[in-house]
């Protein structure tokens, strides 16, 4: 039923002219996690956040009829510093990608 109503439902919705995926690694992640101190995030496990993100990059990979940046934030504190905040919204937003998966590092 629920396979069903995704169907009919993701049919009618607008698509986005860009999916952005902001990627790091696990172990940035789990960083973050502590830093940040949820209660309801500290038992996320590490493996579940690969299998997440291997997920994500098999459904990215399944659509190349869509247009997809995958930016590596490791070295990026978007939060912290206004010039890293640029440079990922000018990365996003003043630039043109094909159809397809594009990357920047």
């Amino acid at each position: 039923l629920y396979r069903q109503l995704y169907n009919i439902i993701h049919q009618n919705l607008p698509k986005p002219d860009l999916y952005v995926y902001l990627h790091t690694s696990v172990e940035r992640l789990l960083e973050n996690i502590k830093l940040r101190g949820r209660e309801y995030e500290k038992s996320i496990p590490g493996e579940y956040l690969s299998k997440l993100q291997e997920g994500y990059f098999e459904y990215m990979k399944s659509n190349q009829n869509m247009r997809i940046l995958i930016i590596n934030v490791a070295n990026l504190d978007f939060v912290n510093k206004e010039d890293d905040y640029t440079l990922l919204k000018n990365s996003i937003f003043e630039k043109h990608y094909k159809m397809g998966i594009s990357r920047i590092s």
